[in-house]
């Protein structure tokens, strides 16, 4: 691989040996793999692999659960949370990751913070 950037909610490469746009579109539907340490990262960037299994607590520093999976829907990523295994009412809670919501991320401490909307905890009961 020579470099890849992130465009839009895609990601191009370029790759060694692929001269042209022909040439790249043969390989279309491929897989790419990069390894997680070539990938550059800005301030407040993360790897999504690295998020899974961080706690994640709300407003009030209750434990919500553990990140299971984070997914593309369009308009924004989402953050799935399962419940913690001792909350009254067990689930996944589907958490927008948008910087309103999510309000700290502390991968050394293995730590999602978040503020829930108005509403958003009447399916789940947050662990405290």
């Amino acid at each position: 691989m020579v470099r890849c950037w992130q465009h839009g909610k895609r990601v191009l490469v370029q790759l060694n040996g692929v001269a042209d746009v022909d040439a790249a579109a043969s390989l279309g539907g491929q897989t790419v793999w990069v390894d997680a340490t070539e990938v550059e990262l800005g301030e407040d960037e993360y790897l999504w692999e690295d998020l899974i299994g961080c706690a994640v607590f709300d407003a009030d520093d209750c434990l919500l659960g553990s990140v299971v999976a984070l997914e593309e829907y369009g308009a924004q990523d989402i953050l799935t949370v399962r419940s913690a295994d001792n909350a009254e009412q067990p689930g996944e809670w589907m958490i927008p990751f948008t910087e309103e919501i999510v309000t700290a991320v502390d991968l050394e401490a293995r730590r999602v913070s978040v503020a829930l909307p108005e509403g958003m905890d009447a399916c789940f009961t947050p662990s405290c």
